[in-house]
């Protein structure tokens, strides 16, 4: 299949290229600027207004200002205007297309279903519009759901925290731990969703190859853990203490709601990727971190 995918020099984007590549699949990366041939590869095209699909059979679309960093006034508006006004170039193309891709797989957010305490969910589970996050996650899948209009299907996957060696959360995670700071946050009883770089890469894959899978998929292991674990077995891996913790009170104190990413609870399960046969390499969590860490 001959597959766009934007944001294609990111984290996650990277991996997904090889693994479209060693799927036998042909892929175009986009890009807002002109940057290096991608290795494997087609020519780059111009990620835009004017974007253009010619030849595209399917799209994977991971561009959009990074949500790390602080959150000023300027930086939340960068991260949602470039979900809003991304989404809505493909959209546009796809519509106007002569021959039009097949499939739109997007990256969106787990904060979509917001602070959710001890409860179960999946993709059946009701969503909220409270939180930053959370209000870009919604206009985020409802750029996307218009392309549906034009007969492709789309599937926001809902990424939870992604584990991988080179990026992400965990380089800056592991320095704090091995600096002896690592500790639970807040109670450490919050619910955590997470998922090792390889799961989310093939996950994508999976709902673009796959023509049974529709509408909103979890991107998480199907065995989210709470912080407190976390911890714990961050310190065993890493064979370092995990004595301090951080309290909740001063974590509020982060500006703009940022604390909402420390301390929310989410307990995702991945029911749609499983009825659909996917199989996960990193279930579980000791294993990921593992790997990740090794």
């Amino acid at each position: 299949m001959h597959i766009g995918i934007t944001g294609a020099s990111g984290f996650l984007a990277q991996q997904i290229v090889r693994d479209a590549l060693a799927h036998g699949h042909r892929v175009i990366p986009f890009s807002r600027r002109k940057g290096e041939p991608v290795t494997g590869c087609e020519p780059v095209r111009t990620f835009g207004p004017d974007i253009d699909l010619s030849g595209i059979e399917a799209i994977i679309h991971l561009a959009g200002e990074s949500v790390l960093g602080l959150w000023t006034k300027q930086k939340r508006e960068r991260i949602l205007r470039s979900r809003i006004d991304g989404t809505r170039w493909i959209v546009d193309a796809i519509g106007k297309a002569p021959s039009r891709p097949s499939v739109l797989v997007s990256a969106s957010g787990a904060a979509i279903y917001g602070n959710r305490g001890e409860e179960t969910i999946t993709e059946s589970s009701a969503t909220t519009s409270v939180g930053f996050l959370a209000e870009v996650a919604n206009v985020w899948e409802a750029e996307g759901q218009k392309a549906e209009a034009a007969g492709t299907r789309y599937i926001p996957v809902r990424i939870s925290l992604v584990f991988g060696k080179n990026g992400g959360a965990i380089p800056l995670i592991k320095n704090i731990f091995k600096s002896g700071l690592g500790g639970k946050l807040g109670s450490g009883k919050q619910w955590m969703s997470w998922i090792h770089l390889a799961d989310i890469a093939a996950l994508f894959l999976h709902a673009l190859e796959t023509e049974s899978v529709h509408g909103p998929v979890n991107g998480a292991s199907p065995n989210p853990i709470r912080n407190e674990e976390f911890t714990k077995v961050m310190g065993e891996i890493l064979k370092r203490p995990t004595l301090f913790a951080a309290p909740e009170f001063a974590l509020r104190l982060l500006p703009a709601n940022e604390a909402s990413l420390l301390l929310d609870s989410l307990r995702l399960i991945p029911e749609k990727a499983v009825q659909t046969g996917f199989s996960f390499r990193f279930p579980e969590l000791r294993a990921a971190l593992s790997d990740v860490l090794a």
